[in-house]
Parts: structure tokens; sequence; C-alpha cells
């Protein structure tokens, strides 16, 4: 496992071409999209689920994140979002069904900002959280972290603690979201060195940490453009 930062976000193509050995990243914004229009890709049950939203902003954000998410899987695999189909792990981690293909992805989203990594043939996970202040990081580091991260935390002048709490937590999500795993056991990794570890930053306020099976790969980061 290495830490690695990358910040090199470039327009998207239209019709992405991922080789072998390549992760790509997307930064999707979910706002200011047109929610009739993607709407209109989603399958029954993910509708349903929509309109269980009680607020219409989280409502309009799933919406968008489904859609756009059907979008760019249906570039990559040069067919028609519609038709596509997706299960899930043991864990809830999302995944492709019915579907002929290599391909892998995983996605975060936090307020406003969505990331989506695709890759062939290899786990992956990513996180990706907005910086929150008034976050209890003292307390939530003592419940999740590891003992020596957790007093680590707390060494750091006060202005520090926040990001670097944020740091550590997208990271272990990155690497039990790639290992498809949940956090109700905590946030300890059980395999740490199976994962390369890359941490990203996609938008002033937001801090994201991507994980990646092995580490004979290159990433690509792409932006979203309607």
């Amino acid at each position: 496992m290495f830490l690695a930062t990358t910040a090199d976000w470039k327009p998207a193509h239209a019709h992405p071409d991922l080789k072998a050995g390549e992760v790509h990243v997307w930064r999707v914004p979910l706002s200011e999209n047109d929610l009739e229009q993607l709407g209109a890709l989603l399958s029954r049950d993910e509708w349903i689920r929509a309109q269980r939203f009680h607020f219409e902003r989280d409502r309009a954000r799933f919406i968008c994140g489904r859609g756009l998410l059907r979008t760019i899987l249906g570039r990559y695999l040069l067919t028609d979002p519609r038709s596509l189909t997706f299960g899930e792990g043991p864990h809830g981690k999302p995944e492709l069904t019915g579907v002929a293909s290599s391909l892998r992805f995983n996605l975060s989203h936090s307020d406003d900002l969505m990331l989506l990594a695709v890759t062939h043939a290899r786990a992956v996970g990513v996180d990706v959280e907005m910086i929150r202040e008034n976050v209890p990081v003292e307390t939530l580091a003592d419940y999740y972290f590891e003992p020596e991260d957790a007093w680590g935390l707390r060494l750091l002048p006060a202005p520090q603690r926040v990001w670097r709490f944020y740091e550590l937590w997208t990271s272990a999500e990155a690497r039990l979201k790639a290992d498809g795993a949940g956090i109700s056991g905590g946030l300890k990794v059980l395999q740490p060195d199976r994962w390369s570890l890359l941490k990203l930053t996609p938008a002033k306020g937001y801090t994201a940490a991507l994980a990646v099976e092995g580490d004979d790969f290159q990433v690509e980061c792409w932006s979203w453009q309607k």
C-alpha cells in the first residue's frame, strides 16, 4: 500500500476508453441537472426508492446520482443506460449484473458531489466527504479509529485535526468499500497491504480517497460535463 495525491481533473470524453491497467475517477456534480431526463433512465425500483425520500433535495440528488451512474457506465459499455441492471454484494456494494463485462465500479457522494471509480477486473473503492468543521472528530476517532491514529489526531494543533480526521476516514472507508465490507465493525482493514491508496482533492471543501487492488495501474481523473 502506498499513499499518493492526484488533483488533475480533465474534461471527460463523450466516449471514454478504459484500457487494461487504468482506473478512471469521475467527479460528478449532483446539482443543476435535468431531473426529468435523468429520471427517465431509472428502473422501476430506483424510481420507487427516489419517491421515499422526505426532502426534495435528497430525492433530486438520488435521481441525479443514479441517472448519471447509468449514463457514464452506458458509455463504457456502449449500451442504453436504461438496460443496465444492478445487484449488491454481501454488504451492499453495488455491482453490474446481467452483462458480460469485466467492468467494476464504486461510487460515493457527499452533499452535491459524487465520485465514481471505474476499472476492469479488479476491486476498487472510493469515498468522498464534504469537510464539516462542527464534527466531534476526537469522539468519532476514539470510537472508529485504531488507538494509535486516534491519539495522533489529538496531538495535532486544533486547526489540523478536522482535515486529518477526514483524511483518515476517507482512506479507511475507500479500502473497506473496495473490499465490500461495511463500517459496522469499525474502520479496521483486515488486509491493508492488498490496497493501493490515493488521496484525491475533487473540489474546494472536500476530501476523498481511492483504494485499488494491486499496484500495477494508472489513474485518470475526469470531470463530468453536461
